[in-house]
């Protein structure tokens, strides 16, 4: 199965007035490859948030719930086919002007036998930790806590001997060594389950 985040915009480029485009939404979307016909089948299509910029798959099977994570502008966003939207906060810095936004811009995921986990950064550097909270195929809920702070990176990759390869921007390159796994108490942290809406903001 493939995921994709798609935006129709073929009535808004008929649309002169801009319209159109106001009510354009974007859509996260699977495809399959079908084997017996020889070619891509679109599965399954739903509404996303119309900031979202990457998608990050869920290990599924025995791994994990599957699915996929959905990161748009503040939010870190579990979706699949069949199960509810689950929506978390991403931490924000205390002296960020209210009207900007946290966006992600890179990721890591690292397996182990009996759990995983995802390293995302935003665009000023800093990096949180996503975890789920799952029983089988059910995810409950979606926990996005602060890891630390390193340059903006193009990719970042969780090696198995302990360490965090950061590949720069702008810059060097780097390689970070483990101390933890951002298990410590006091930690800043946001979860899904703790998410209320009033008047429209969050």
């Amino acid at each position: 199965i493939f995921a994709a985040i798609e935006l129709d915009y073929g009535e808004a480029e008929q649309d002169p007035t801009g319209e159109a485009a106001k009510d354009t939404r974007k859509h996260l979307t699977y495809y399959e490859l079908d084997l017996g016909l020889n070619h891509v089948v679109r599965k399954w299509t739903d509404p996303c948030h119309d900031e979202a910029n990457m998608l990050i798959a869920v290990p599924g099977g025995s791994d994990g719930p599957g699915g996929c994570l959905v990161c748009a502008e503040n939010f870190v966003i579990y979706k699949h086919q069949n199960h509810p939207e689950v929506k978390a906060m991403i931490p924000r810095r205390r002296d960020l002007p209210e009207g900007r936004g946290v966006l992600l811009v890179s990721y890591a995921t690292h397996k182990q036998k009996s759990m995983f986990f995802f390293l995302v950064q935003s665009e000023y550097g800093d990096l949180y930790k996503v975890t789920l909270d799952y029983k089988k195929e059910s995810v409950k809920d979606v926990k996005v806590t602060y890891f630390d702070t390193i340059p903006v990176c193009t990719a970042v990759c969780v090696l198995k001997s302990g360490f965090l390869f950061a590949g720069s921007e702008h810059g060097d390159h780097a390689l970070y060594q483990f101390q933890g796994i951002g298990e410590d108490e006091g930690e800043v942290e946001a979860r899904a389950s703790t998410l209320m809406e009033v008047d429209g903001r969050y």
